[in-house]
């Protein structure tokens, strides 16, 4: 971690929090920022969370009955969308802190970059994460973080020729067993198990928990933002100045677009 961060300068700082009815935006900001308009430094983070709301990847639009398992979001209160990645879905609340890493396009392989990311956490935390797939969990990889047996964060990257972004959600608090049953009826009304060409997940409530369940001094999303600032290897400084830029307003522009126009199924 030092390696990386020590040779980039400045790091950047956001903190954003979103409204369901904003729930487009966050994942167009996550593109506006990867596409590294001018005035951002080489390496940077963006804090955000997120009103109940169900973020799906685009593996989860295969779902043999996706109008059905989209039924139970809505029966459950969640607003939903799909993000313009892999994977499958996650839930997002005031208590799920969502942590993106940006880092320049050559800086670590895929394993060093997921590598790098379980490290600072780890750090940040203070607790011994383990690292690899908890069977059972919704959205679950080879980098999935647990403690005591239970998933409290999963990790995704993305790369293009601009860059990299390493992202993380993190279950800080809240009821980590009612986000489970969300899923996992999200995928059994989907007919999940009926396709074996993709892999949908037969989720189990209690495969997930909470980092609050397992510190002795429970934590805010905002909270544990703060200590992830603090273990950074340099001073960092805000980008909230970049986001009035006309450089990046356009970057965002095009990025909501998009997101918007790959939400057409959900009647926006």
């Amino acid at each position: 971690m030092d390696k990386v961060l020590n040779q980039a300068g400045p790091i950047g700082v956001l903190n954003q929090h979103f409204t369901a009815d904003q729930r487009l935006l966050s994942f167009a900001h996550t593109n506006a920022l990867l596409s590294r308009p001018a005035g951002l430094p080489a390496v940077f983070v963006h804090y955000w969370t997120l009103a109940r709301t169900v973020i799906l990847g685009m593996q989860d639009l295969r779902l043999p009955q996706l109008p059905a398992a989209l039924k139970t979001l809505q029966a459950a209160g969640y607003p939903f969308f799909v993000r313009n990645s892999g994977g499958l879905g996650i839930v997002c609340d005031d208590q799920v802190l969502n942590v993106s890493l940006f880092l320049p396009p050559d800086a670590a392989t895929i394993p060093e970059a997921y590598q790098l990311m379980a490290d600072w956490l780890t750090t940040a935390v203070g607790a011994p994460l383990t690292v690899g797939e908890v069977p059972h969990s919704y959205c679950p990889g080879t980098f999935d973080l647990s403690l005591g047996g239970q998933k409290i964060a999963g990790l995704a990257q993305r790369r293009t020729s601009r860059g990299i972004v390493v992202m993380a959600y993190l279950a800080v608090g809240g009821d980590q067993a009612a986000r489970g049953q969300v899923m996992a009826d999200f995928y059994q009304a989907g007919d999940g198990q009926a396709d074996p060409r993709h892999r949908f997940p037969q989720v189990r409530p209690a495969t997930m928990g909470t980092l609050n369940a397992h510190l002795a001094a429970p934590l805010t999303a905002q909270g544990l933002s703060a200590k992830l600032t603090a273990a950074l290897t340099t001073k960092p400084v805000s980008l909230t100045p970049v986001l009035a830029t006309s450089a990046y307003q356009s970057a965002l522009t095009a990025a909501l677009t998009d997101m918007q126009a790959r939400n057409q199924f959900e009647g926006e």
